[in-house]
C-alpha cells in the first residue's frame, strides 16, 4: 500500500480539515490533503484524477454529503469514499453505506479515521485486483475459444467421472449433423461407439489414440480416429477427446 496518498477532503472547517490532516499524518507521513469546500472546486478536483481516498462532510453551507457522494460515484467510482462528519445521524450513514460510502467517521471519535482509511484502501486495492484477475481469465477464455473452434477435429470436452459433454466446437457440429445444443449435457458413448471393454477413461495417464465409429443424429456411422487427453482445470477433471473423420482415407483405399 503506498505512503504518498492524494485525500481529497470536503470540508468547509480548515481547522476539521487539519485535524483530518494531521491525523492521516501519523499513518502516512507523505500524505497529502487536497481540500475544497464547495462544489466547483470539488468536482475540479474529481476531474483532475490521482486522488486515493475521499473524505466528506455531512452538511455544509450550500453544498451536501448526499450529493458529493452521488457526484464521486458518478466520476471517481474505484476511489474510497467515507464521510467524516459530527452531524450524520444512524439513519443517514446507512443510506450513505447503501448509496456506495465506504465507511463512515464522527468527528468526536477521530481515533477510528486511520484504521477506517486502511481498510477502505486494502478493499480497493483488492477490487483492482479481482478486476486484472477477472480480465485475464475473460482473456484467456477468449483465446481457448478461439483456438478451440478453430480445430480441424471435432472437439469434446467430457466431464470424467460423469462422462457427459461439456464443451464442444463448431466441427463437432458438423461431423454430428445436429447443434451444439443438442450435444452439451449428453453422455460421449452417445455420439462415440468405443470398445464397451474399455471404458471412457480408462487408463487415460497423458494421451490415449483409437479408432471407432461416431454415431451422428441420422443414425450413421463414421469411422473417427480418437485421441484423448486428461485435463484438470478449476480443480475439476475433464477429458478431451479429439475426433478426425477417416472416411477419406478408408475410401481411398
Amino acid at each position: 500500500m503506498k505512503d504518498d496518498l492524494r485525500i481529497l477532503n470536503l470540508e468547509d472547517s480548515e481547522n476539521d480539515a487539519e485535524l483530518n490532516q494531521a491525523m492521516l499524518s501519523a499513518r502516512w507521513p507523505q500524505c497529502q490533503l487536497i481540500r475544497v469546500d464547495n462544489r466547483q472546486d470539488y468536482l475540479a478536483a474529481l476531474e483532475q484524477g490521482s486522488v486515493d481516498v475521499i473524505l466528506s462532510d455531512y452538511t455544509m453551507p450550500g453544498f451536501d454529503g448526499r450529493t458529493a457522494l452521488a457526484l464521486a460515484r458518478e466520476k471517481r467510482p474505484e476511489v474510497p469514499f467515507l464521510f467524516v462528519s459530527g452531524t450524520i445521524g444512524e439513519d443517514s450513514a446507512i443510506e450513505a453505506l447503501k448509496n456506495g460510502a465506504t465507511d463512515y467517521v464522527l468527528k468526536h471519535r477521530l481515533m477510528r479515521l486511520i484504521p477506517a482509511v486502511d481498510r477502505a484502501l486494502r478493499e480497493a486495492d483488492e477490487r483492482v485486483e479481482r478486476a486484472r484477475a477477472e480480465d485475464a481469465m475473460r482473456q484467456s477464455e477468449y483465446k481457448y475459444r478461439e483456438l478451440f473452434e478453430s480445430l480441424s477435429d471435432a472437439a469434446f470436452v467430457a466431464d470424467e467421472q460423469s462422462g457427459k459433454i461439456i464443451d464442444t466446437n463448431r466441427c463437432a457440429e458438423i461431423l454430428l449433423g445436429c447443434p451444439r445444443s443438442e450435444i452439451l449435457g449428453h453422455k460421449q458413448s452417445q455420439f462415440l461407439a468405443l470398445d464397451p471393454a474399455r471404458p471412457l477413461e480408462a487408463d487415460i495417464k497423458t494421451t490415449v489414440a483409437c479408432e471407432c465409429q461416431m454415431i451422428r443424429a441420422d443414425g450413421s456411422l463414421l469411422p473417427v480416429g480418437v485421441r484423448a487427453t486428461r485435463l484438470t482445470l478449476y480443480g475439476r477433471e475433464l477429458v478431451l477427446r479429439l475426433c478426425h473423420d477417416l472416411s477419406e482415407v478408408r475410401r481411398a483405399k
